[in-house]
């Protein structure tokens, strides 16, 4: 068994209890934009009058869509969503990885749930220096303890509306009975058998009779449809104990990979107050650490509106703006944050507008 350690990152704007309505006037040619940009009117809006659902998948995205005609709210929807992702685009989410999500609320409020996945207890500093610099992206050592079963429960336990079984019913459904693939999602797969066909389980699943799944058959994937049976009948203890996590550590054991029945027994999903950035009269909410993504942003942002107007959209003075604005932003990502509950993040400094200001005026 491989448990990819692919983040899903779940960006929200939920509002409970309903969704609210925006309008769009469509996309039209920005003042100063170069012509030769290969995108220029080639966007499609879409409007929706009540909600709307958006992922990396239309199998997916229907499964959304779906949670919300049948009475759920967007967090409902959202859940959904992240199940049905692991059956049917597992790079982009699944339940060997964690994630983030950031939920506001009817009220105006802001919530932040990191479910990020965490380094097992047996972890150190130098594990992968002994064990070869690919350790660290493939095989059983380069897994973190698995986020994404727990956050999605704790959404909706918080937050849910609809039963917990109604919500991942739809992934169980695509696991069992399958989907019908699709030339990307068989692409997909072909570019990374190198590393599936290295395992036993994965080249079972994603590569029968050698090969990645032809479009246009049905493709399921009856072990991983037991498996999240198992978390709609026992929550997250279907997952982080019982049968499903004695598997997982026995199939660490054989890997000689190091995570345990402790490791996985003691994760929790943890509530964060979210980061706040003021940018040219907008505010803008997203994920503290551990996440680096919303403090590097927010930097960003605060150097470019440092800089007073923004250059014409393309040109080569925005540009380089842009590229130094983000150089100085992920020195310091790269150098001041990590996970809150083992280093102290300088987060008010870096979000600083002073700060910004400094770094500013080094650029030429």
């Amino acid at each position: 068994m491989r448990i990819r350690p692919v983040s899903s990152l779940v960006a929200l704007l939920v509002l409970l209890p309903g969704c609210a309505r925006r309008e769009s006037p469509g996309i039209s040619p920005i003042p100063g934009t170069a012509r030769t940009w290969p995108y220029l009117g080639k966007a499609r809006v879409t409007n929706a009058a009540k909600a709307m659902v958006v992922s990396g998948s239309p199998i997916a995205s229907d499964v959304g869509r779906e949670i919300l005609q049948q009475g759920g709210n967007a967090v409902d929807a959202a859940v959904a969503l992240g199940f049905a992702l692991a059956v049917v685009h597992p790079e982009a989410g699944n339940i060997g990885g964690g994630g983030f999500m950031i939920i506001r609320l009817h009220d105006g409020g802001v919530q932040a749930l990191d479910y990020r996945e965490m380094a097992p207890a047996g972890a150190s500093r130098d594990m992968y220096r002994a064990a070869g610099e690919d350790a660290s992206v493939t095989g059983h050592l380069s897994v973190g303890v698995p986020g994404a079963v727990a956050g999605l429960a704790e959404a909706h336990r918080r937050f849910g509306r609809l039963p917990f079984a109604s919500v991942i019913g739809p992934a169980i459904r695509l696991a069992n009975e399958g989907f019908v693939v699709d030339e990307y999602r068989s692409s997909s797969i072909g570019e990374d058998s190198a590393r599936l066909v290295l395992f036993p389980a994965s080249r079972a699943t994603f590569l029968p009779n050698g090969r990645p799944p032809i479009p246009g058959t049905t493709f399921n994937q009856p072990e991983l449809g037991a498996t999240l049976e198992a978390i709609r009948d026992n929550g997250p203890a279907g997952f982080y104990g019982g049968w499903v996590a004695d598997l997982i550590v026995a199939e660490m054991k054989r890997g000689q990979g190091i995570i345990t029945h402790q490791d996985l027994a003691s994760y929790r999903a943890i509530w964060r107050s979210p980061v706040e950035i003021r940018y040219r009269g907008y505010t803008i909410y997203s994920m503290p650490p551990a996440s680096s993504g919303g403090v590097t942003m927010g930097e960003i942002l605060n150097i470019m509106e440092a800089f007073g107007p923004l250059p014409p959209f393309g040109s080569a003075t925005l540009m380089h703006r842009e590229a130094e604005a983000m150089r100085r932003a992920f020195t310091d990502r790269n150098t001041y944050l990590g996970d809150p509950g083992f280093v102290h993040n300088p987060v008010d400094r870096l979000l600083s507008k002073t700060y910004a200001a400094e770094l500013q005026k080094q650029i030429g």
